[in-house]
């Protein structure tokens, strides 16, 4: 098997130089991006998936089919590398550069403008959630049960809703804390009354929630079990919840 490539940190510094000035952000309308090949490197203990552009192909619609296909080609990725910003761009660039520009399709009707490039293609101000490829790797991650007969059945649930995904993308440290996401999705698929109604702005509300109690508790060092014990605690005031503006501005939702 051949090792996978990657930019060198400072070719992307570069290449997002470029989209910042508005020099090249026309050329994310072409049919592939031309990139300079002496500054791609191999990647030491990880090895390119075979076929990955062709089972990706069609899935720009269907994000949690995407989702898969990423996650079971890069499965045994480590923390260090899921988090580099040269390996997802370089793959936004290549491999999938044409599936990125399919779903991320303003660029093909020249209307994307500089963020809306940096965050797809690269890891903008709005975080690694926002990348085209991370945002779907990170949340197969963070809600796949192996012990499950269906492995994905918590996976399926983020997928509902893109607008859930936002909420959730809106706080990189929630759903990168694997233990809470699966403690919060398990309390999810049991309660289906949450997620048939009203799913994005209870989903935006669970997301602030527990953004707001990080801000007090330590929360990376808790297990699944107190995520959906907590859940279960508040699951009144997320059956209030109906609107964002609730969530942004009726603050007795907080007060335990």
């Amino acid at each position: 098997m051949e090792l996978q490539r990657t930019f060198k940190e400072n070719y992307v510094k570069t290449l997002k130089d470029s989209v910042k000035s508005g020099a090249s952000i026309d050329l994310y309308a072409g049919e592939s991006f031309e990139i300079d090949q002496s500054q791609v490197k191999r990647l030491a203990g990880v090895y390119m998936p075979e076929h990955l552009e062709e089972k990706m192909f069609g899935l720009e619609n269907d994000d949690f089919k995407a989702a898969i296909t990423i996650y079971e080609a890069y499965r045994d990725l480590s923390p260090l590398v899921a988090s580099n910003e040269a390996f997802w761009a370089y793959l936004t660039h290549t491999t999938l550069y044409n599936y990125t520009q399919k779903r991320w399709h303003n660029v093909l009707n020249y209307t994307a403008t500089e963020n809306y490039i940096l965050d797809h293609w690269f890891i903008g101000g709005k975080g690694i959630m926002r990348n085209a490829i991370a945002s779907l790797w990170w949340c197969v991650k963070n809600t796949i049960d192996e012990t499950r007969r269906n492995k994905y059945e918590l996976t399926e649930i983020i997928f509902k809703s893109s607008s859930l995904r936002m909420a959730f993308w809106g706080n990189s440290a929630i759903i990168r804390h694997r233990e809470a996401m699966i403690g919060i999705f398990e309390f999810l698929k049991d309660n289906p009354e949450i997620t048939d109604n009203n799913f994005e702005p209870r989903g935006f509300f669970l997301s602030k929630y527990f953004n707001r109690l990080g801000a007090v508790k330590q929360l990376a060092y808790l297990d699944r079990e107190y995520f959906y014990q907590k859940c279960e605690r508040i699951k009144d005031k997320i059956l209030m919840v109906t609107t964002r503006d609730q969530v942004v501005n009726d603050e007795s939702l907080y007060i335990d």
